[in-house]
């Protein structure tokens, strides 16, 4: 694929309303980010469905999958176009499993777009298991697209960041401002700290200066924003800084929110994970997108 134009938005394409609802908003973004989009469907591995004595003939039923994800392509395609004249769309067909033919795409990509759930006979291109993943070996930030299939498009609602004083934190940070400012749209930056609860109720609670230690997350959350503002004036900034779990207080704020910004993993004990538990808690339980920054 090294012949696809660089630094294009990814998008993956399963057949599912949530697939192609995805990739119209990977089109939007695209378009407001001024680069082409590239969308990507993957063939089945031979026989993984089905065998040789349930299908006759093996090989017509592979030319009708690639006729049929030729035609989802082509449908897709001028749906996106008539949504955002003038952007520049591509499309390739790759072989099973979708992870690999993804992670391919996501070599030379600005971002790439899965869908949350897919559906049909080949639902397993695009869910769980091949989410997380593709989530946690792609060069590049990945968006787990959650949301409304009919009403897809970005809208006028703030985009929602978690901050942690990280080194991925500060690359969410940065994709967050960002966006919000590609979208005209206003930016919550949420700061969480967990407080007594995590040392139980017992006496030792009793020997920490919890104001020293919200003072202490007050700083570290002013120092994550730190020249962000200066290089974005137009991003108007809400700032939370709540006690509590992060993936509970990121929750809290997603009521109104078109997109959630998290590292892959934070500052905490699970920082040497592939992908930390706050930003698997939101793959499964945004009620909007979530994009997964990583350092690369």
């Amino acid at each position: 694929m090294s012949t696809h134009v660089t630094k294009a938005v990814v998008a993956g394409l399963d057949g599912s309303a949530t697939a192609a609802a995805a990739a119209r908003w990977a089109a939007a973004l695209a378009a407001r980010l001024d680069l082409p989009l590239r969308l990507v469907h993957a063939l089945p591995s031979e026989g993984i469905f089905y065998s040789e004595s349930a299908v006759l003939i093996q090989s017509q039923m592979f030319d009708q999958l690639r006729a049929d994800g030729e035609k989802l392509l082509a449908d897709v395609s001028d749906l996106i176009r008539a949504e955002q004249p003038g952007l520049t769309v591509e499309s390739y067909i790759g072989p099973g499993p979708a992870t690999n033919s993804l992670l391919e795409a996501a070599d030379d990509a600005h971002v790439v777009v899965v869908g949350a759930t897919g559906a049909g006979a080949i639902e397993n291109f695009l869910l769980g298991s091949t989410v997380l993943r593709i989530a946690n070996h792609a060069p590049c930030p990945v968006v787990v697209w959650r949301g409304d299939n009919t009403n897809p498009l970005p809208n006028d609602k703030p985009i929602v960041v978690g901050v942690d004083g990280s080194e991925l934190s500060s690359t969410a940070v940065a994709h967050a401002f960002k966006l919000a400012d590609a979208l005209g749209v206003p930016l919550v930056a949420a700061h969480s700290w967990i407080g007594d609860a995590a040392l139980g109720t017992g006496a030792t609670a009793a020997l920490v200066d919890w104001d020293a230690v919200q003072e202490s997350e007050t700083a570290v959350f002013a120092e994550a924003l730190a020249g962000k503002q200066d290089e974005y004036p137009d991003v108007e900034v809400r700032r939370v800084v709540e006690r509590g779990p992060a993936a509970k207080v990121l929750l809290g704020q997603l009521d109104d929110a078109q997109l959630v910004v998290v590292g892959s993993h934070g500052r905490g004990q699970f920082a040497a994970a592939l992908l930390g538990s706050t930003s698997q808690n939101l793959v499964h339980k945004a009620p909007c997108p979530v994009l997964i920054a990583r350092n690369t």
